[in-house]
C-alpha cells in the first residue's frame, strides 16, 4: 500500500497546525536549519504501523501543548493490491500509543469481508473453553487472553505481534486435546501477518559508504567508523567478530577457503542488488590481505577499487545493502525510505545522478522522503514534489504541501525558498551558470508555468527553455532586471488585459526590452486595447472541462488545477488535444523567429 499522507501531531516540535505532510512517490524536504526537517525525519523513522518498539517514542511532547504525541496514516491500495485483495478506498491507521493502534477503512473492511478468516475467528470463540488453564502463571493466562482479545478486535485495532505471542500459541499447538483450536488459532494469525505484509514500512537511510581497504588494525579499533561494512556482513549472516577470524587462521588452504566462502555470499549480495539496478551490470569482489581486506568493483572490464567508482552507483549499492541489512529480505518493494540529507558531499552531477536513482527505486512500489539543502537535489522540471518545512514565532514546525502556498503564520520564508528558487533559476548561482542557449521564459505565475511545463512535455521539448514563475504579473520587471544585468536570455510571456499590457509597457520604456522577447499569451506581439485573453483561452473547450478550468472554484484553486494537469501529463495520462497544441505552438514559433 502507498503512503498517501502522515499527519505528526504534538511530536518534538510539530504541533496541532499544518502538521500533514501530503507524499508523492518522491518528497523533497526543504526547510532552512533547525526548521524541524530532522524532526520529520526521526518521528517517521519510529514508525511501524505493526507497533513501535521505542518506548519513548511517545515521549517526544511538543513543548508548547505539552500533549502526547498521536500519528495517524492514510494508506491507498496499489492497482494490484485492489485486484488481488479487493481493497477499496482509503485506509487511516491512527498511532495512539506504544500498542495501541487504530485502523479504519480499506484494510479494516479486508478483514471483515473475508468470510475464511471470519469463519475460524467464531469458531475460535466457540472453542475456546478453558484453555486459559492450561497455563498456570498469571502472566501467561492474560497474554493468551490478550491474544484472543486481538483477534477478536482486529478489524478495529492492530493485530500485535508481541515477542510473547510465539511462545503462548507454540504451547498451544504442542497440545493434542485443543487441536481444532490450533488450527483455528494458527490460521487467524497467519492471515493477519499476511494482510500485514501489505502495510508499508519505514526504514531510514544512513549517509554511510563502504571502504575500499580495511586494515586490521582499522577493523580493531574500537573508535572507527565500520557501520557499512556491519550492514553487509550481516547480509551475509556474519558478524565483525566472525570476519576478524580470517587473520587467526594459519593454514594458507583455510585462509583461500575462507576468502571463497566469504566471496560466495558476497556475490549473491551482489546478484540480487544486480536485479534491482538495471543500469549496468556489477560484480564485486573481496580481497583478503595479510593486514587488510579490500573490495574492487567492476561494471566494464577492468576491476577499480570501490572508492574509485561513480559515487551515484556506490551511494545507491550502500542504500541496498543498507535496506537488506535492515529487513532481512531482497524484495526491495512496499518501502518508504527516509534519508537526511543525502549527498551532501556529492559533486552536483552525482547529486543529479542520485535523483536518477531515486527514480528508478520509485519504480519499485516504493516511496522516498528526503531533506535537503541543495537546489542540484530538487527535480527542478517536478517542484510539486517539494515540501516545505517553517518554523513559527513559537518555534513549532510548520509543513507546506504546495511550494507556491505557504501559510501566512509561517515565519521568514526567504531562506527556506532559496534552493526552490535557485533550482528554477531564479538566484545568483544558477543565473550566471545558465546557457544562453537555453531560452529563459518568464511568466506570470504558477498557473502558467504548470500549464506551460506541460505542453513542453507533450512536445517532448522540456529540456529547451527554463519556465520561471512570476510571483505575479507586477513582479515580471523585477525578475527581468535581474535577467538583463547578468546577461541572460530570455523572454516573456503575459496575458492580453489590462495588467498584462501596463507590465508590457514597463518592460518595454523603463527597461528597453525589445518587443520581439514578449509576446502576449493570444499569440500577438503587440497589445490589443480592451481585449482580455488570459492563458485559460488558450484551451479547447474540452481540455477546459477536463482540466477543471469551469469549476465554479477555478479561480481561488488555479494553482490546484493547473499542478494536477501537468502531474497527469507527467504519469502520462492525460495530453491536451490538438486544437490546444496548436495555440500553444502559434506562441512558441514567436520565440523561434
Amino acid at each position: 500500500m502507498k503512503l498517501k499522507s502522515i499527519k505528526i501531531e504534538n511530536y518534538k516540535s510539530f504541533a496541532e497546525e499544518n502538521n500533514t505532510l501530503i507524499l508523492e512517490d518522491l518528497n523533497t524536504i526543504i526547510g532552512k536549519n533547525e526548521s524541524g526537517k530532522s524532526n520529520l525525519i526521526e518521528c517517521l523513522s519510529g514508525i511501524s504501523l505493526r507497533g513501535i518498539s521505542d518506548k519513548s517514542f511517545f515521549q517526544k511532547f511538543n513543548k508548547n501543548t505539552g500533549k502526547h504525541p498521536i500519528i495517524s496514516v492514510i494508506l491507498i491500495p496499489t492497482k494490484e493490491e485492489e485486484k488481488k485483495y479487493k481493497i477499496v478506498g482509503e485506509t487511516k491507521i491512527t498511532l495512539n500509543d506504544q500498542y495501541d493502534i487504530d485502523i479504519e477503512g480499506g484494510f479494516s473492511d479486508l478483514i471483515k469481508n473475508n468470510k475464511i478468516f471470519q469463519e475460524n475467528k467464531k469458531s475460535l470463540n466457540e472453542l475456546n473453553k478453558n484453555v486459559v488453564d492450561l497455563f498456570y502463571n498469571n502472566d501467561d493466562k492474560r497474554n493468551f487472553n490478550n491474544i484472543i482479545k486481538m483477534i477478536n478486535e482486529s478489524e478495529k485495532k492492530m493485530f500485535l505481534n508481541y515477542t510473547y505471542v510465539i511462545n503462548i500459541t507454540e504451547k498451544i499447538y504442542n497440545n493434542s486435546n485443543y487441536t481444532e483450536f490450533s488450527e483455528c488459532l494458527k490460521k487467524c494469525i497467519s492471515y493477519l501477518k499476511e494482510i500485514q505484509e501489505l502495510l508499508p514500512y519505514f526504514i531510514e537511510i544512513k549517509d554511510y559508504s563502504l571502504k575500499s581497504k580495511y586494515t586490521k588494525s582499522y577493523l580493531e579499533d574500537s573508535s572507527k567508523s565500520k557501520e557499512m561494512l556491519k550492514h553487509l556482513l550481516n547480509c551475509m549472516d556474519m558478524k565483525l567478530d566472525d570476519l576478524m577470524e580470517y587473520w587467526d587462521i594459519s593454514n594458507g588452504g583455510d585462509k583461500l577457503n575462507f576468502s571463497e566462502e566469504f566471496n560466495e555470499k558476497l556475490e549473491k549480495i551482489i546478484a540480487e542488488f544486480n536485479k534491482f539496478y538495471t543500469q549496468e551490470k556489477v560484480e564485486m569482489k573481496a580481497i583478503f590481505e595479510n593486514d587488510s581486506l579490500n573490495f574492487a568493483i567492476k561494471t566494464t572490464k577492468k576491476y577499480m577499487d570501490f572508492e574509485e567508482r561513480s559515487n551515484g552507483l556506490k551511494w545507491y549499492l550502500n542504500m541496498f545493502i543498507q535496506i537488506m541489512s535492515e529487513t532481512n529480505s531482497t524484495d526491495i518493494e512496499n518501502y518508504i525510505i527516509l534519508i537526511d540529507e543525502p549527498g551532501v558531499y556529492l559533486h552536483i552531477n552525482a547529486q543529479k545522478e542520485v535523483l536518477k536513482l531515486f527514480e528508478d527505486f520509485a519504480t519499485k512500489n516504493n516511496q522516498i522522503i528526503y531533506t535537503t539543502h541543495s537546489p542540484f537535489m530538487i527535480y527542478e522540471d517536478k517542484l510539486y514534489r517539494a515540501r516545505l518545512i517553517i518554523k513559527d514565532d513559537k518555534g513549532n514546525s510548520n509543513i507546506a504541501n504546495k511550494y507556491y502556498s505557504l501559510p501566512h503564520k509561517m515565519g521568514s520564508k526567504t531562506e527556506t525558498l532559496t534552493p526552490i528558487l535557485t533550482a528554477m533559476g531564479i538566484s545568483n548561482y544558477n543565473i550566471l551558470s545558465l546557457d544562453n542557449k537555453k531560452c529563459s521564459i518568464i511568466t506570470e505565475g504558477i498557473s502558467d508555468y504548470n500549464y506551460i511545463k506541460g505542453y513542453l512535455k507533450i512536445k517532448k521539448n522540456n529540456n529547451i527553455y527554463n519556465i520561471i514563475p512570476s510571483v505575479s504579473v507586477d513582479n515580471i520587471n523585477n525578475i527581468a532586471s535581474i535577467f538583463i544585468g547578468w546577461g541572460c536570455n530570455f523572454k516573456v510571456i503575459l496575458d492580453q488585459d489590462n495588467s498584462g499590457r501596463k507590465q508590457y509597457k514597463l518592460l518595454k520604456n523603463k527597461l528597453a526590452i525589445d518587443s520581439s522577447n514578449i509576446v502576449f499569451i493570444d499569440g500577438e506581439t503587440l497589445p490589443i486595447e480592451k481585449k482580455k485573453f488570459t492563458i485559460e483561452d488558450v484551451f479547447s473547450d474540452s481540455d477546459k472541462n477536463k482540466i477543471g478550468i469551469n469549476n465554479e472554484d477555478y479561480n481561488n484553486e488555479k494553482a490546484f488545477y493547473s499542478l494536477e494537469a501537468l502531474k497527469k501529463i507527467e504519469n502520462g495520462e492525460f495530453e491536451y488535444d490538438k486544437e490546444t497544441i496548436e495555440r500553444f505552438d502559434k506562441i512558441f514559433q514567436l520565440f523561434e523567429k
